[in-house]
């Protein structure tokens, strides 16, 4: 599955990227590969939180202040 610019953006595609980093993480044997893909389930999370203060309009950026 790829991100096309039509794709959602919200917090609950970026959750599930995390989850999918996640499972993927789950299965690599190699440390530093497992530990790649938590790195990329936890940048994953850190967009969701920031969709979700873009959605609840508590992100400053979002509502146009400085």
């Amino acid at each position: 599955m790829g991100i096309t610019p039509a794709a959602p953006r919200d917090a609950a595609h970026w959750r599930a990227r995390a989850e999918e980093a996640r499972a993927i993480a789950g299965a690599m044997r190699d440390p530093e590969t497992h530990r790649a893909m938590l790195s990329i389930a936890a940048g994953y999370e850190r967009l969701a939180g920031a969709a979700e203060r873009r959605e609840t309009g508590k992100d400053d950026v979002a509502c146009g202040l400085p």
